[in-house]
């Protein structure tokens, strides 16, 4: 038995995600593991158990930040338009489309979709302009016919493009004429399309015995598709639409006359709605790509900055700590920390113990300033609370150890919410003066 999962069922499964970010539910860029890997150059690989995901990484989590409606769009892989490249068509009987290059993105920032392929590329879509009614028609020099889908607007461009990936963008309502370039066109583009309309029919069969140009005949329930046929030694070499039509959710190619038998054809059906309504259908964009800055420390001291990271996840829904309260803050802290005596030393990934609880922890930071140690609690160290009774010292050190003044617990509440991405990566340091730009590409 075989089965397959669609990809209407893969993209809508990132229409739930995004449309979760953007309706508000609280999605957190997630970091944490200050401690080293078993081999630092090979981090281990995360696995899909509860261990994994949930426990673990929430044991050695540090800080998360939210995740909003401007940080998440939804993606497809990047294909370059390249003079001398030959590009596949759109076809919608073709099992391995997905994986081949449909469809271009031109220097400029142009996304073009292929409707008709002629061998190798050479005449740059971009040269027609953007056309955001009809189609560019190269077919009389290199073989080829485009449809202009959209232009990756520059706030797009410098956040969401990357070498591998384009943002795709599908307008709810008119962006208004204040709005980008790049956005009116497209609702343009999105305006205009043509449902149903069949612009390329494919020879699955070339036929014998043609004398002459045979009638073709395109039966369907739809109105104004026209064509003729090509004939080179007494085969139909191609069929060329003359006019596209509108209306056709299904076609039947009838070829009939010209002296031969035997060919068979089929016209190309445009997904719901046309080429261009919607580019997340044309495009296959079952991806989502997430983009989030950290800032320093984020303005409210809960990113750590002078010790590495190694793990990154996103968590959808966490709670605030104690409650079952679903966080909204735009940062929030997930060790916890004690306010001790001036004067000792803490450096960062120790264990410390209570001297008189026994308690436990490995070090996150150490604010010699202020006398504050951020830590966190793993099974190897145990789950015992420090208090305002204990003295915290460095395990291995022998002397009594510096007074603690206060427990600090953490801004979330651990293992809440859904974790729903996690990576390992190699370590990644902090800095007082450091930007992390965090790309991930979520694809379902």
């Amino acid at each position: 038995m075989t089965a397959i999962v669609t990809t209407q069922f893969r993209l809508n499964a990132a229409k739930k995600l995004v449309d979760d970010v953007i309706n508000n539910s609280s999605y957190y860029l997630f970091i944490g593991r200050s401690e080293e890997w078993d081999s630092e150059t090979s981090p281990d690989v995360p696995y899909d158990n509860t261990y994994s995901y949930n426990t673990d990484a929430w044991q050695r989590m540090t800080a998360l930040k939210q995740i909003t409606d401007t940080d998440v769009v939804y993606a497809t892989p990047r294909y370059q338009w390249i003079s001398g490249t030959t590009y596949a068509e759109y076809d919608d009987r073709d099992a391995n489309l997905a994986s081949k290059a449909y469809y271009v993105i031109s220097d400029n920032n142009n996304v073009y979709l292929c409707l008709k392929s002629g061998g190798i590329s050479t005449k740059n879509p971009d040269i027609a302009g953007v056309q955001t009614n009809g189609i560019i028609d190269y077919s009389s020099a290199d073989g080829y016919i485009w449809k202009y889908l959209y232009t990756v607007s520059t706030d797009d461009s410098n956040k969401f493009l990357t070498s591998a990936f384009i943002p795709v963008r599908y307008l709810e309502s008119d962006p208004g004429v204040s709005a980008d370039a790049a956005l009116r066109n497209q609702w343009d583009v999105q305006q205009n399309a043509v449902s149903g309309a069949i612009y390329n029919i494919k020879v699955s069969s070339s036929g014998t015995g043609y004398t002459s140009a045979p009638t073709i005949q395109i039966e369907g329930n739809g109105t104004g598709a026209t064509a003729t046929a090509t004939v080179s030694g007494g085969a139909i070499t191609k069929i060329t639409v003359t006019n596209a039509g509108s209306g056709y959710t299904q076609a039947k190619i009838k070829i009939s006359g010209g002296g031969g038998t035997g060919a068979v054809a089929h016209a190309v059906m445009s997904p719901t709605n046309g080429f261009g309504a919607d580019p997340r259908q044309d495009l296959r964009a079952h991806y989502a790509t997430i983009n989030v800055r950290l800032v320093y420390d984020d303005g409210q001291g809960d990113f750590i900055v002078g010790n590495d990271f190694r793990q990154i996840g996103v968590v959808r829904n966490p709670y605030n700590y104690g409650t079952t309260t679903v966080s909204t803050a735009e940062t929030l802290s997930a060790t916890y920390s004690l306010d001790v005596q001036l004067g000792g030393t803490f450096p960062a990934d120790s264990t410390i113990e209570g001297t008189v609880t026994g308690a436990k922890g490995i070090v996150d930071a150490y604010d010699a300033v202020n006398g504050i140690i951020r830590y966190h609690h793993t099974e190897d160290t145990g789950f015992i609370q420090f208090t305002a009774a204990d003295n915290v010292r460095v395990v291995g050190d022998t002397g009594s150890g510096q007074d603690i003044t206060a427990v600090h617990t953490p801004e979330v509440q651990p293992y809440s919410g859904e974790v729903i991405f996690l990576e390992n990566r190699t370590a990644v340091n902090r800095a007082s003066d450091q930007i992390e730009t965090i790309k991930l590409v979520l694809e379902f």
